[in-house]
């Protein structure tokens, strides 16, 4: 009797040890959501737009529309889009082209995922001119959207 009284109590002072130990383990902390902005002056005559990128109050990065552009600096190729991550924080900075009035058909994607910061990409493509199309600037992380902004308006 002495011996399945004891066993008892191990059995139950383990699984109490076990237990306690399982909620410690599977509290976590509250981590709070990076704040991402988004912001730009508008767009220029010429159809480029240039979008600031925040995180968290800091200067993260940019996209950059430059229609035909004239400085073999951009591209002597056509329209030019450019993202820039400017810090080392596991995010990346990225931005689709998209067609006006379509919003699935792409025109241009670039993105500094993968690639240490500071990291510069440019993508060109020689669009129509005057077509209307629209960018979206992204922040991500891994494989997950952190915050994207609204579709600005650009044109080639």
């Amino acid at each position: 009797m002495k011996k399945r009284v004891r066993r008892s109590m191990i059995t139950l002072t383990t699984a109490v040890m076990m237990s306690a130990a399982g909620v410690v383990s599977t509290a976590s902390p509250a981590v709070a959501a990076p704040q991402v902005s988004f912001g730009s002056p508008g767009e220029q005559a010429d159809g480029s737009r240039y979008i600031s990128i925040g995180i968290d109050g800091a200067r993260a990065g940019f996209v950059l529309w430059a229609a035909n552009p004239d400085s073999t600096e951009w591209s002597d190729k056509g329209d030019t889009l450019i993202v820039r991550d400017s810090r080392t924080d596991g995010m990346a900075i990225s931005a689709n082209v998209v067609q006006a009035g379509s919003g699935s058909t792409y025109l241009l994607s670039a993105s500094t995922s993968g690639l240490k910061a500071p990291a510069l990409v440019k993508r060109t493509k020689n669009a129509p001119e005057g077509k209307k199309l629209l960018v979206r600037p992204c922040v991500t992380k891994g494989s997950s959207i952190v915050a994207c902004g609204p579709y600005y308006s650009i044109h080639a």
